[in-house]
This record gives C-alpha cells, structure tokens and sequence, in this order.
C-alpha cells in the first residue's frame, strides 16, 4: 500500500469512527450535502485556536472554519472592481470625508433571533476605540483608534462614524471586507455585559455561542474538526433578500502541509484545498483525479495573483540583530537570485518582483513610476561579489566554514517560514548559504506566531494588508502609528518606519484614490523605502487551490470570478461567498 492510499485509508476509518460517536448529537446529512474544506492550522496536524470564537481575542483564529457564522456590511470583489452590499445597503460620504454614514439591511438578525442593527455596528467600533485607548489588547484596537473619534447610532438602521481625519479609504478599511480588511460585528446585547472581552472566547455551544448572521451556525469544536449546520432560519432566505445556501454541513479539518492537502483532495475526503505552494504538486493532482479542477481549470497557472506578494522580511526591532546594519542588508538583496527561486520553488510559473505590490492592473502605473528606484539602488542585480563587498564594509569576515561572522558571531539563524512558502523558502536557505550567510530553514507550528510576534530575526512572509487599487494601503504597513513592539502579534512583521514616510503617507491618505497628486507622493515614499532596504521583495502570490467536482460544481474560476478559492485565507467573507455559490453535483 502506498504512503497515499494508507493515509486515506486512515483518514477514512477516524471519519467513519467520528461519526458514529457523533452521530448520537449531530443530524444525519449525507456527504453530497457536506462541504468539506481546509481550515486554518499553521502548520500543526490539529485546527489552530478550536475553542476561541472571539475574533477580537490576540489568540483566536476564525479561519478554522469558525469564520461561515459571520456576515461582512459590504465585500469587495478585486476581480472585478465590484463592491458588493451584504447585511449593509449602502454608504454615503460627507463633504470633507471627515463621516461615513452607512445604511443597514433591514431583516437581518442574529442567530438567537435578535435583530442586528445600528446598535451592534456602533458597539463593535466604539468597543474597539476605547481599547485602543486603554488596553490595547485587542485586534484592531489600535488601529481603529487612530482612525475614528466614534461611531453613533441616528437610528435602528442607520450608523454614522466620524473619522478623526479626512479619510476616502475608510469604507475599505473596515467596513468592507476583503483580503484581510474588514472588522467582524458582535451582538451588542451579549458583549455589552462581558468585562473582560479579551479573554471572552464567544463559544458556548449551549447557549448557541458563537451568535452570528450567517447561514450556518457551530455545531462541533475539536482540535480535528469543527462542524457547522445551516440554519433554517437564516434571515436571507427569510427575507428573499437571497436564496439559501446548497451546503447543509460544513466541515473543516486541519492540514498541515501540502502532502496532506493531496492526500485529502485526490481521496475525495475534501472538497477544496488550502493553497497549495508547487504548481508541479497541482498537476500532480490533476494527473491523479479528472474531476479535480482549479481556479484557471486544469492547465497552468492553476490559479490567480493574490494580494500577498513574497518577501523576504528582517526584523528591524530585533534588539542586537546583524540585519539591524543596512550594510547587511543590501548584502542579503544582492545575494538572492530571483530567476533561480521561481524556476526550482514555482517551475517558473511566476514572476520576478521588486516592490512591496502585486502586480495587478489599478497598481501598475504606480509601479512603472518607480522603476528607475529600481535600477538606482540595484533591487533587481544578483551579485554575490557585490554582496561580498558589502559584508566587508560591515566589518565581517568568512570564518573556517565560509560564513560571515564578526567577533565569533555568524549572521543568519533560523529563517522562519509557513507551509504556503516552504519551497520558497528553502531555496532561498540555500542561496543565502551559498552566500556566506548560515541560514536555516525553519518551518515549525510555532514558525507563524513567532515572526508576527517579532521573536525571529528574518522571516518569510507575504504583505498582509496591503493595496489593491491603489497604493496607500501598503505604505501604512510602515507608519509609525502601526508598529508593533516584540511580543506583540501583528502582520506588519517589519517593524520598520520612518518619519519622513509617515508625513509623505500622511499627505497621501487626504487624497482620494486615482487623484494624480498621488503619483509623485508615491514615488518620494518609495525612494525612502528602497535606500533603506526595508525588506527583499522576491516574486508575486498565488492562490493555488485544488477544487474537486466530485460532489460540488460551480467553484470560482476565470470565467466565474465571484470570489477567491482559498476558503481559509482570511476572515473576510470570502469563504461564506464560496459557501453560497457552489452547487451540488447530484
């Protein structure tokens, strides 16, 4: 029996054993009726944070499957430039861009039958200002209290924030979600009454916690599984505003790497996969099961440009750190041969990248502004001589094994990565060996914690946070405003910033989107960013995503861009579009 079928094997009988000892406490519903997916582990065999429905709380992750009780105001389709109203109708601006008024959907409620209103829109956003006043210890807290002096309720339906500066871009910032924007809303009636909400887990199958809108609610939480049932009751149906979603159950399981992801969708055990890193590993899917397709169908690129470009990042508060010398830095860029990472880690189904951006098309002329940055400090040469060069003028020497050390001291370390880029990352190990600089690959269940907690010196990772359509997004990653210190989780893992890049930021954000005074504004923030050699950009993201037809059809494609394919990449809805629009095959 080969590595693969055994694995199935197993898989198959601790499902067939799962159910029967759950079959006293959940309803029957047949496996054509059950979406099964990958949910967030971060690289561990088991679900991250199975037991914390609380978003908010530094320690809980959504992506776990936990994420379909949720509903977002609106959703943003970068596809297509579509922004999408959900359980919100509409938005309106004042003159100045200094208040956002939004207009709620009438009919919605929670999943305890009370109704969601401007209440509950207004309590999450001033729960969160007052946080990131006092506390600071909650997600977003800081940066929705640099961002808004409240939120008030006008009436029922009605919520009106005011911004503490002129901000065009609010309504993507936090009432849209998409990427990893967007806040998640809380009933106002349950976390009204709780003290402590940051260590408040929101889960109490019991009570019926966690509370949502959406259209399914948490029936099971283990560290294996979590299990989700849709609710007749769901008010989009209720109201006709929508029609019910096809998935009876939803199911989500951990896996930890690629292999697994293989192994579960060519058995048919998963209906989609988690991004899958090696286009060579996706063929290989599709070689193995003809129902299996992908977000581009069954030829390359398997899938679509995400909003994560790769970078390699340093840790720029990393106290007593080598890369802390930007001499050793600008010896690391030179080190690295993009052409080479993308031929052995993306059998060349990728392209070379030189900024903090993806290359999509609302970007680009912003990108083709700043090209001539590019060649005026070198981004795109590999040069290990010239690398050489500059370790010298940091002060350091090859020591009997051929790194670079000073005073007994190498420079390298762990070089902390996730599953999503392993084979990027071991690539790049080897260059940077080859380099002088004594890396080591580092892919550990702890790996994603510890370089957004700050307790890696360099790490791989892609820009969590950044722009779509236009470029301040991306630029605010490195503001002072929204650095983090050590031992705080964030995704803004370089910990840089730079005070002439928040006053250019600063000028930036008074400027709607597409205005032209962006483009010279941008092109000054971006001399900065590269003199300093913030990080190494390396080449774009991808999404690549098996999607087996075995018992669901309609899955998002290039022909069908409803949404993205990666059910659990982030928070923002994502998964509950995908969960609305597939089909049963029978």
């Amino acid at each position: 029996m080969s590595r693969m079928e055994s694995f199935a094997a197993g898989l198959a009988t601790c499902l067939l054993l799962a159910g029967a000892a759950a079959a006293q406490d959940l309803a029957e519903v047949p496996r054509e009726r059950t979406l099964v997916t990958i949910g967030w582990s971060a690289g561990s065999p088991t679900l991250s944070a199975p037991n914390n429905a609380n978003w908010y709380s530094l320690g809980a992750e959504l992506r776990n499957g936990i994420m379909f009780v949720n509903e977002p105001l609106f959703t943003y389709n970068h596809f297509t430039g579509e922004h999408i109203p959900w359980i919100a109708e509409s938005y309106e601006y004042n003159d100045d861009y200094t208040s956002l008024t939004v207009k709620l959907r009438d009919g919605v409620t929670w999943s305890d039958g009370e109704a969601f209103d401007a209440e509950d829109v207004a309590f999450t956003l001033n729960m969160l200002l007052e946080n990131g006043k006092t506390k600071k210890d909650l997600r977003k807290a800081i940066e929705v209290a640099n961002q808004i002096t409240g939120a008030e309720v006008i009436d029922p339906l009605t919520v009106r924030v005011d911004l503490i500066k002129p901000d065009p871009r609010y309504i993507y910032r936090q009432l849209t979600n998409y990427f990893g924007h967007g806040l998640i809303w809380v009933p106002e009636h349950i976390w009204s009454g709780i003290e402590d909400i940051a260590n408040f887990t929101f889960l109490d199958l019991e009570k019926g916690w966690p509370v949502g809108t959406g259209a399914w609610k948490v029936v099971e939480t283990t560290p294996n599984e979590i299990v989700l049932d849709r609710r007749d009751d769901w008010w989009g149906a209720a109201t006709g505003v929508m029609e019910m979603p096809a998935p009876e159950r939803i199911i989500t399981i951990p896996a930890p790497d690629d292999e697994r992801n293989a192994q579960l969708v060519v058995a048919n055990q998963i209906d989609a996969t988690f991004v899958i890193a090696s286009p060579s590993l996706v063929q290989s899917i599709l070689d193995q099961n003809d129902r299996i397709t992908t977000f581009a169908g069954r030829n390359p690129p398997y899938g679509y440009m995400d909003w994560w470009p790769h970078s390699l990042y340093f840790n720029h508060m990393a106290e007593g750190s080598p890369f802390l010398d930007i001499n050793v830095r600008r010896a690391v860029l030179h080190a690295i041969n993009r052409d080479q990472l993308i031929e052995f880690a993306w059998d060349g189904a990728n392209s070379p990248n030189y900024f903090p951006y993806p290359a999509y098309e609302p970007l680009l002329p912003y990108i083709d502004s700043a090209k001539d940055l590019v060649e005026k400090y070198q981004v795109d040469v590999f040069d290990l001589d010239l690398s050489a060069k500059y370790m010298t003028d940091a002060g350091y020497e090859k020591d009997g094994e051929g790194f670079w050390a000073k005073d007994g001291e190498r420079v390298g370390g762990p070089l902390e990565a996730q599953p999503a880029l392993a084979a990027v990352s071991q690539v790049l190990v080897q260059q940077l060996r080859k380099a002088g600089f004594d890396a080591e690959y580092s892919q550990t269940p702890d790996s994603f914690r510890k370089f957004r907690a700050g307790e890696s010196q360099w790490h791989v990772f892609g820009h969590n946070g950044g722009s779509i359509f236009d470029p301040v997004d991306t630029l605010r990653m490195y503001k002072t405003e929204n650095q983090s210190p050590i031992g705080t989780i964030t995704f803004f893992v370089a910990r840089w910033s730079n005070p002439e890049l928040d006053a250019i930021v600063d000028q930036m954000e008074l400027l709607p989107p597409g205005d032209p005074g962006l483009m010279p504004l941008f092109h000054e923030a971006m001399d900065i960013w590269f003199a300093n050699v913030v990080e190494v950009p390396l080449e774009q993201g991808y999404h690549l995503n098996a999607l087996n037809e075995t018992y669901w059809t309609n899955w998002p494609s290039t022909e069908n861009p409803y949404g993205s394919a990666c059910v659990a990449c982030f928070i923002s809805g994502w998964g509950t579009l995908l969960a609305h629009h597939v089909q049963p095959v029978q």
